[in-house]
């Protein structure tokens, strides 16, 4: 078989198989969502229009009769989303892992067709959470149609994840909600490239100022290494002077599930990650003797904190979920050092994230993130936010959140709250 025609199988399977991964629906919502028959024919013409120019998949249709394979995946949709229809091009003796075996698909074509698929939904005015449930039923298909890949990466990034899932960049670096890592491997290379991004990112409270940026590479979705300076400075007098920096490097790695295609269990994605970070000294201060962070009372100017994280996204109820388990000495995420007089050995803080899938593109959410008080002249309280990510295309995304950062030290005693703002850049 030339490999023309290998393509050419690969793309009538992939595009005839979309609906039948799981039990189809046993209500017709989804298929009223999806605007009954006639909707759904509309869905298909508007999926090949765009399937046919992109070229990530297009070849995979050459040599076909494209009437014949719309007419065919729509009797498939409309069955799977639990209207009255029957699909007549079902294999009778075949599974399809077996079908699939020689059609060498890898992560990056499935996940192509799938968004295809979006966004022909998009531009047929489907709701996203109606959208988001045939896309939930398609996930887990990637286990059986994905038979290549999984090799050394390549030379050039694939681009190939689906929008918004390699996270964006937490004040840390590492990739995940604004103040909280995550499971996912920052991004958009899959488990056949690599990624990497970029960002900036300032948050402005009453008194202070946080700007943090750096760069993350990931690698074969399942590796991530990060470097990330923070700069932390006081913004009225007698601290209008005062500034603190802070260089972390991060390294992550991905153990078990994956947050998107295990739709049809409960498993999360699962990754361990560590960040060493490493305070450069007390800025601003110098009239009062204090140049080092030890100067305050912390035990050391630098420590490493160590985490698991797990991260769930749960296309059925356009959720995505995440908890993570830090152990962790730092003061202020090390700003104001590590341990201290009132505790100076490790604690384990829990961190939660959570996000409404708005769109494709917009995910809205809140995040919380304990910390340690080790410090007798910092009375540290927990982190919180609220926040708003929009991620346009792969190459950028801008995520604005109202924080809270508690109170940061005893001589200012006012719970800190601003505006929180970073963009990520992608490639």
């Amino acid at each position: 078989m030339t490999t023309l025609r290998k393509f050419a199988g690969a793309g009538l399977l992939v595009a005839s198989s979309l609906a039948f991964a799981q039990t189809p629906y046993t209500d017709d919502s989804v298929y009223r969502g999806l605007g009954g028959k006639e909707g759904i024919a509309r869905i298909v013409e508007s999926l090949f229009e765009i399937t046919l120019a992109d070229p990530r998949i297009k070849e995979t249709f050459d040599g076909f009769d494209i009437p014949v394979v719309k007419e065919r995946l729509a009797e498939q949709i409309c069955e799977f989303a639990g209207g009255p229809c029957k699909y007549t091009g079902k294999y009778k003796d075949r599974d399809m892992k077996t079908v699939h075996e020689d059609m060498k698909l890898n992560n990056m074509h499935f996940n192509a067709l799938a968004e295809d698929l979006q966004i022909a939904m998009e531009r047929n005015d489907v709701p996203s959470a109606v959208s988001n449930k045939l896309i939930a039923k398609l996930a887990p298909m990637q286990r059986d149609i994905v038979t290549a890949g999984g090799g050394a990466p390549g030379a050039r990034p694939d681009q190939g994840k689906f929008i918004a899932t390699g996270g964006v960049s937490t004040v840390e670096g590492s990739a995940g909600g604004g103040i909280v890592p995550w499971a996912l491997i920052t991004g958009y290379g899959t488990r056949d490239s690599w990624g990497a991004s970029a960002f900036a990112t300032r948050v402005a409270t009453q008194d202070y100022t946080l700007a943090s940026y750096g760069i993350a590479v990931g690698i074969a979705d399942r590796v991530e290494v990060s470097l990330a300076r923070q700069d932390f400075e006081g913004d009225l007098v007698p601290l209008d002077q005062l500034r603190i920096r802070q260089d972390i490097v991060g390294v992550k790695l991905r153990l078990a599930g994956d947050a998107v295609y295990e739709q049809d269990n409960w498993l999360p994605q699962i990754a361990i990650g560590l960040q060493h970070k490493k305070n450069k000294g007390v800025g601003g201060l110098g009239a009062l003797g204090v140049t080092n962070v030890k100067q305050l009372g912390a035990g050391s100017d630098r420590g490493t904190d160590f985490y698991v994280t797990a991260t769930k996204i749960l296309f059925e109820q356009s959720l995505l979920v995440n908890a993570t388990l830090r152990s962790t000495r730092a003061n202020q995420m090390g700003i104001l050092g590590f341990g201290g007089d009132k505790e100076s050995g490790r604690r384990l803080m829990p961190e939660l994230s959570v996000g409404y899938l708005l769109t494709r593109k917009l995910v809205m959410g809140a995040e919380y993130r304990r910390k340690p008080h080790n410090l007798s002249v910092d009375d540290e309280k927990a982190y919180k936010d609220i926040f708003l990510a929009w991620v346009p295309n792969r190459h950028f995304s801008l995520t604005a959140a109202y924080a809270d950062l508690g109170t940061i030290t005893v001589f200012n005693p006012k719970t800190q709250r601003g505006a929180y703002l970073s963009a990520q850049a992608a490639f």
